[in-house]
């Protein structure tokens, strides 16, 4: 997929705040872990116009991103996109949303919600992306089942110290924080 990462790096820029996604460098690097995979969408000019980022822990799967490009969006294609993505897997499937406290993030909610994903009530921060920014404070959901607070922690606890690079000992600290 890194023959159209300068297409999906543009693509993550459009859609997302700057804090959501790394550095151009550290996001490329992405790729040297057997875990970090994209899936991508083309148009009849074969441009990228919408990419699905994720994490295969072989147990579960966590989707880091989910983009469509704003020339395309309201067409169906995110939701081709994750059927296709969820048809693929047997394993539980999280991502992270806003807090539902909007008309978008509410609309995002329901997006998910009317694929089959649960909203989990557990207390989830995504960690820091780039340097001075903070954790930010959002919400899980999972497919195809809520899934149980012990397996929460399981998942939480991997993608912290796999996704977000988080050690051992930061991660206790945190624990107790919250």
């Amino acid at each position: 997929m890194i023959e159209n990462f300068d297409e999906i790096y543009d693509l993550m820029e459009e859609a997302f705040p700057e804090s959501e996604y790394r550095t151009y460098e550290n996001q490329k690097k992405l790729f040297e872990k057997k875990e970090y995979k994209i899936i991508t969408e083309k148009n009849d000019a074969d441009k990228v116009i919408a990419f699905l980022a994720y994490w295969d822990f072989k147990d579960f799967c966590f989707i880091e991103h989910i983009a469509v490009s704003s020339k395309c969006r309201g067409g169906g294609i995110g939701s081709k996109i994750m059927r296709k993505f969820i048809e693929s897997f047997d394993v539980p499937i999280i991502l992270e949303i806003e807090p539902p406290v909007d008309e978008i993030s509410n609309k995002r909610r329901s997006f998910y919600e009317k694929l089959g994903f649960k909203f989990c009530e557990y207390e989830y921060f995504q960690m820091p992306l780039r340097e001075n920014t903070k954790p930010m404070r959002l919400n899980i959901m999972s497919y195809p089942i809520l899934i149980s607070i012990t397996d929460f922690e399981r998942f939480k606890k991997k993608i912290y110290e796999n996704v977000y690079e988080v050690n051992k000992n930061e991660y206790l600290k945190m624990k107790n924080r919250t």
